[in-house]
């Protein structure tokens, strides 16, 4: 059977667009605090990182802004399931490692939105992907490692121990990060900013967005693109959280026999990938990894599944679209609309 692909990447591109609306802030900002901008290509997608100068120089906004964007680029190394010399990699084909504060902080984070999802986020998977045709622009020294049966598929299959800092993988589990990975660095970099000092900014990879305040106490402005278009169909006012959008169709599989379509959404718990139907699930969140790996679990949990989590946990809203007979249907979580600025759809 022949098929054509668009493989999975340690991140997903973005399925957010920050909406250039400041227009009359932007022209009479005050010399003391100008909005200053970097962007770089990281985990296959533009990393931008906005920022207002506040009580801080701009050359020092711009070293603060490097040294962040040098952190994230060497997290991107060490977590990508892509890198054969990343820590990622040294855990699956070791089964066991002493890990690094951030890969211990970033794996327990996935299993603690393993159970908040019911298993529907899984960093296990790895097995189901490649079996469908995925990972084929990876390195084959590493795709050739990842097993070609399930038997490892299961975030129980992953035990932590906080006193050595060890993970050990059971049953030949392998694990791929790229659910949560790109939040997780999102995270890091905010974190710097706020250690240096830098108190207005916002933090976007290809979508997945953190972002505090603007103009001392202003929202920024997220627009929502329709799942699998470009147009624009929500904006949201958003400060001192977090944003991330997963669709079932950023990444696919097409079966050029049938054209029958196979989304990298898996569901972990029947082991299988899910047909791709346009529809995207967008999470508010304290965190960016919280958001990143929620929107990916709730993608396999369902629209309706999805909301009734979302109101179930604090400070966690979800907006979820979804194409049905041709016509797309938005539902909210019980607060979400309180971060609706404007609708078009």
């Amino acid at each position: 059977m022949l098929r054509t692909t668009c493989d999975l990447r340690l991140t997903t591109y973005g399925l957010i667009a920050i909406l250039t609306l400041f227009l009359a802030a932007g022209c009479s900002r005050p010399e003391a605090n100008r909005e200053y901008a970097r962007t770089v290509m990281l985990m296959g997608t533009f990393v931008q990182v906005k920022a207002y100068t506040g009580g801080l120089s701009r050359s020092g906004v711009d070293r603060i802004m490097r040294d962040a964007l040098k952190e994230a680029r060497q997290l991107e190394e060490r977590l990508s399931v892509f890198n054969a010399y990343g820590e990622a990699v040294e855990l699956n084909t070791k089964k066991e490692l002493k890990a690094s504060p951030d890969l211990f902080a970033i794996i327990g984070t996935s299993k603690r939105m393993s159970l908040l999802t019911d298993g529907k986020f899984d960093i296990t998977v790895a097995p189901v992907l490649k079996a469908d045709g995925f990972y084929k622009d990876m390195p084959s020294g590493i795709r050739e490692r990842i097993p070609d049966d399930d038997s490892g598929v299961g975030w129980e299959n992953i035990v932590m121990d906080p006193a050595d800092g060890m993970i050990r993988l059971k049953n030949n589990a392998w694990v791929d990060l790229s659910g949560i990975a790109k939040g997780y660095i999102v995270d890091r970099v905010s974190f710097l900013l706020k250690n240096k000092g830098v108190k207005e900014f916002l933090v976007n990879a290809g979508g997945d967005v953190y972002c505090t305040y603007k103009n001392s106490g202003e929202n920024w402005t997220i627009g929502l693109r329709r799942p699998a278009e470009r147009d624009i169909i929500m904006a949201l006012e958003i400060k001192n959280m977090a944003v991330a959008t997963s669709g079932d169709y950023e990444n696919v599989i097409v079966d050029e026999e049938t054209g029958e379509v196979t989304s990298h959404i898996i569901d972990p718990i029947d082991k299988k990938a899910r047909p791709e139907e346009p529809s995207s699930v967008t999470v508010i969140a304290p965190t960016c990894a919280e958001a990143d790996a929620l929107a990916t679990g709730m993608m396999a949990m369902g629209g309706e599944k999805a909301v009734a989590l979302a109101d179930k946990l604090k400070n966690i809203e979800v907006i979820v679209v979804e194409r049905r007979g041709g016509e797309y249907r938005v539902s909210f979580s019980k607060n979400a609309e309180d971060f609706v600025k404007k609708r078009w759809l």
